[in-house]
């Protein structure tokens, strides 16, 4: 897992903040935010640190749900 507020590098050499990560059901999931453009976001799974961006519409609304709930709990 990563540092909640911290900031990754992806191999697309841009830098990350890590906005939220957290477990639903068993997955690992993160929220990023590319720090030098704000349009440029990333919903992704974690497995082992390795982020799998979310491209699935079903999977990517619901993880936006629960991301959404995380961060206003």
């Amino acid at each position: 897992m990563f540092d909640k507020e911290g900031t990754i590098i992806l191999s697309d050499n841009n830098e990350y903040a890590i906005v939220d990560q957290f477990n639903d059901n068993g997955n690992n999931y993160i929220y990023l935010v590319d720090i030098n453009n704000n349009e440029n976001v990333i919903f992704g799974k974690l497995n082992n640190d390795e982020i799998t961006k979310i491209t699935d519409v079903d999977e990517l609304e619901n993880v936006i749900k629960l991301i959404n709930a995380h961060l206003n709990n």
